[in-house]
């Protein structure tokens, strides 16, 4: 009778100890809500060209401002993005200067998610004067709300879900387009920046692949690139509070035209999004 009681209890707790809690992830911002989520990336790059190794680093620190225009009665939520700061910084061995992108300061653009971070649809609201370079990548981002996609369904500690994902920036007489393979692990609780959050990690492979015009020569671009990342998650709120990444990218630049050539390089991309109020 003892060794049964004790078999039924040993049953019993394996049984509790892998009842793990499930969560249903989805995001909960309201109507006429504002969050302000600060955006910072530093960067550091190594180009060969005619033999040489040619070194810059740089940075962008930005403030991206969220209105929730509207919540529908499934859950797609639509967001007004605005820039109300952003400055950057470049170095290398021949400048080190620092600038404000003013143009893009201001500027609307509208995105619609589902409740589980799916991209239905993307505007802009305003019109940006400045499309390529770095305002190509600023408008991009006015098109997208940055958060991450989640699962749809109820996961545990330890699970993981995927998501693909394809970014275009428009650059001068063409654009830039990054295909993202991301897999997401559910990994622990913990607080980040006072808010009780779910952290999960980020793996992400990328291939990129684009086409532009400069001083009259054709410039063909193609690479892949792997980063790895969390982001923390609210899941009482609904609301993403903070995520980091690194990224290590492999690019090269074919030109033809007056030159041809191939130039390599390889860039280190470390990057931070956090919400601030």
């Amino acid at each position: 009778m003892l060794k049964v009681l004790w078999i039924s209890g040993l049953i019993f707790l394996t049984g509790t100890m892998n009842a793990q809690e499930k969560y249903n992830l989805e995001y909960n911002y309201k109507t006429g809500e504002t969050f302000r989520y600060q955006s910072s990336t530093d960067y550091d790059v190594v180009q060969e060209m005619n033999e040489q190794e040619i070194k810059m680093s740089g940075s962008s620190n930005s403030i991206l401002k969220l209105i929730i225009e509207s919540v529908s009665p499934e859950g797609n939520i639509t967001f007004i993005n605005s820039y109300e700061e952003m400055k950057s910084s470049l170095k290398s061995g021949i400048m080190d200067t620092t600038f404000e992108q003013k143009d893009i300061i201001g500027k609307r653009g509208k995105v619609i998610i589902d409740k589980f971070g799916k991209e239905i649809s993307s505007e802009m609201i305003d019109t940006v004067k400045k499309e390529g370079g770095m305002g190509g990548t600023s408008v991009s981002f006015l098109n997208s709300v940055n958060l991450p996609k989640l699962p749809g369904y109820p996961v545990a500690i330890g699970d993981k879900w995927t998501n693909i994902k394809t970014d275009t920036t428009k650059l001068s007489e063409g654009a830039m387009i990054i295909t993202y393979n991301i897999e997401y692990t559910l990994l622990q609780k913990e607080i980040k920046d006072g808010h009780e959050c779910l952290n999960i990690a980020v793996v992400s492979k990328s291939e990129a692949t684009g086409k532009t015009m400069q001083m009259g020569m054709e410039m063909f671009i193609e690479g892949t690139g792997e980063s790895k990342g969390s982001e923390w998650f609210d899941p009482v709120l609904g609301i993403l509070v903070a995520k980091e990444s690194v990224m290590n990218q492999d690019l090269t630049t074919a030109i033809t035209g007056q030159m041809n050539m191939s130039i390599p390089s390889t860039q280190v991309i470390k990057t931070s999004f956090k919400l601030i109020k």
